[in-house]
């Protein structure tokens, strides 16, 4: 065990029970978000608990986090729930360890380089636009369904230079089924394993097939191109290692499946959440149109913009901080480890939660508010770190960080210059937490014409 200065205590810090032999398995499932943070009030920065025959930590202090994330980073590794999603997305940066991420991540990042990113400002803008211009007041629409539409188009046009990819909706259905599954059996205590030919595995691998099927023909057809295009894939495939070996159509399809989840529906869930709390606080969104108004005129936002867009940018740190994208994550120690005074065993699991965090009072204060304003004074630099973190952080921080705040920002001006969401009466506005914030349901919206 690395050794620490201070006396430990006796066994893990104090937590919920649960049942004798799931432990807590049934408080993670829709009442995930309620459970964390109920836990983290009464427990404290640091709290435990069970799944199974899983121990885990609830830490919930910035400075924690940071020894977790930064200090300690080469003596955990991803925890059981993100390996749960391997199946669906293989051997990417998000599931991948060790020598191999960091080689990984080696051939990825320089094609998130900030003046690559923001070249594709133009596209993201052209592709809003269309989807704006379909649209008439009065409509009635599903806006996770819309969201969820133009996030892939800007995704399959930047990472793989495709217009279109047949049915978009048939391959996004099919990503979803796979995590609805892989989802409920993370849940589980007892589960089959994915070789048995149950009903739910056979569903599994199924989907799996179909997700392969379309990515490797995605890869298939960009290296069938004589001269590579401007997209991510064009990149990853020039990428070469330190020995001039390249990465292989399995590689490949696990860093591309990754990045597609990472910049698709990531961005989608920001934007949607985002319309939600601008409808139910009209006076955040007339302030963001008068800025649109005196920034834009009306016109569709360029890169140059997007400096001149302060509020724009303080409304979508706060979206994220009430409802990030991702909610929890976690690391599980590869080796005795202290932490915060008690001893975390090799195999026991760090948790960590956004949405707990970014509700901390001592940060921000009354913090179920939606407010802004309180980013506009220098906020960000005043608090901790880890006291606010949608992306992660530490060596593992979201490598599309850039690029899927700047496909926001964009996306928020062109459509909120042309249109206010009105959300339908009875809209369920519950969450269905995956490895995403999901809504429970979808959100029906009625447009209304500036």
């Amino acid at each position: 065990m690395l050794k620490s200065a201070k006396p430990l205590h006796s066994g893990l810090p104090a937590g919920p029970k649960g049942t004798l032999i799931g432990g807590l398995a049934d408080r993670f499932g829709d009442g995930l978000l309620d459970f964390l943070l109920e836990t983290a009030q009464e427990y404290g920065p640091l709290a435990s608990g069970r799944i199974g025959p899983i121990r885990f930590v609830l830490a919930s202090d910035p400075d924690l986090i940071e020894q977790v994330l930064v200090r300690d980073a080469k003596h955990y590794r991803k925890h059981f729930g993100a390996r749960a999603f391997i199946p669906a997305l293989g051997n990417g940066l998000v599931t991948s360890e060790g020598e191999y991420w960091r080689g990984q991540r080696k051939l990825v990042q320089p094609a998130f380089m900030r003046a690559r990113v923001r070249s594709y400002a133009p596209v993201m803008a052209a592709i809003t636009n269309e989807m704006v211009q379909a649209w008439s007041h009065g409509d009635q629409l599903k806006i996770d369904f819309e969201f969820s539409n133009l996030t892939s188009r800007i995704a399959l046009k930047t990472l793989f230079g495709l217009e279109e990819a047949g049915d978009r909706q048939h391959f996004t259905d099919t990503l979803n089924l796979a995590f609805d599954i892989m989802t409920d059996r993370l849940r589980r205590v007892i589960k089959a394993p994915r070789w048995l030919p149950t009903p739910e595995t056979m569903r599994l691998n199924r989907a799996v097939a179909e997700l392969d099927r379309t990515v490797l023909g995605f890869i298939a057809a960009g290296r069938a191109r004589k001269q590579p295009g401007d997209d991510l894939l064009s990149r990853l495939l020039e990428a070469t290692r330190e020995d001039g070996s390249r990465m292989s159509d399995r590689e490949l399809r696990d860093e591309t499946m990754t990045l597609y989840l990472a910049g698709h529906e990531t961005t989608a869930l920001a934007l949607t959440w985002t319309w939600v709390l601008l409808a139910q606080h009209p006076e955040v969104e007339e302030k963001l149109a008068n800025e649109w108004a005196r920034v834009l005129g009306g016109r569709t936002p360029e890169l140059e913009d997007m400096d001149g867009l302060p509020y724009t940018h303080a409304v979508l740190t706060e979206s994220m901080r009430l409802y990030p994208p991702v909610y929890v994550i976690g690391r599980e120690a590869t080796t005795d480890l202290e932490l915060g005074g008690y001893r975390i065993k090799r195999g026991h699991n760090v948790l960590m939660s956004q949405w707990v965090n970014h509700r901390d009072p001592h940060y921000f204060p009354d913090p179920e508010r939606f407010h802004p304003e309180r980013w506009q004074d220098g906020l960000a630099k005043r608090i901790p770190k880890f006291a606010y973190y949608p992306f992660g952080g530490g060596q593992r921080i979201c490598v599309g960080n850039g690029f899927a705040l700047m496909e926001a920002a964009i996306i928020m001006a062109a459509v909120g210059q042309r249109f206010r969401f009105r959300i339908d009466d009875d809209a369920d506005l519950g969450f269905k937490p995956q490895i995403t914030l999901m809504p429970a349901a979808s959100i029906p919206v009625t447009l209304e014409a500036r």
